[in-house]
């Protein structure tokens, strides 16, 4: 494992740069792949009349980079960095499967647009979720933290 491997943090920061853009990538890839056809089963169990298939979101600059220097000047020991580079990767690879859900729901001729679903395990998200708001505009943004256990659903 790469926090054992590299035996300075800068080692280990440079080792996160070399790798952690790509994890997100090919994590994030997949999870907008299977958020693609959980989208097209969700249509299709609703018997959603018309024909539309979700397409993957398309995120060019994930944040990765940034969310390293950021975690690296943040973090006041090696544990706390590793919880910051944690939860930080794990929101950006999530959020593949959001913004698929968003964009194809904003796309998607009958859907009314997307809403925010999830347990609101904080009170942001609670506060969010409490809303129940259905947003129409592909610009609407989703808002989620490090280790948000939110997600995205088209409203049919």
């Amino acid at each position: 494992m790469l926090w054992r491997r590299a035996d300075t943090p800068k080692a280990v920061e440079a080792a996160l740069h070399d790798v952690l853009p790509a994890l997100i990538d090919m994590y994030g890839s997949a999870a907008g792949a299977l958020a693609a056809h959980w989208y097209d089963d969700l249509r299709e169990r609703r018997e959603i009349r018309g024909s539309f298939t979700a397409d993957v979101a398309d995120i060019p600059d994930t944040g990765a980079h940034a969310l390293i220097g950021w975690a690296a000047d943040t973090a006041a020991d090696y544990a706390t960095f590793q919880t910051l580079i944690a939860g930080g990767a794990q929101r950006r690879t999530a959020n593949f499967a959001r913004r698929t859900v968003m964009g194809s729901s904003v796309a998607d001729p009958h859907a009314r647009g997307w809403m925010r679903v999830g347990v609101g395990e904080c009170e942001f998200c609670q506060m969010l979720l409490g809303r129940g708001a259905v947003y129409t505009e592909a610009t609407a943004d989703f808002e989620a933290h490090d280790h948000c256990q939110c997600g995205a659903e088209p409203a049919f």
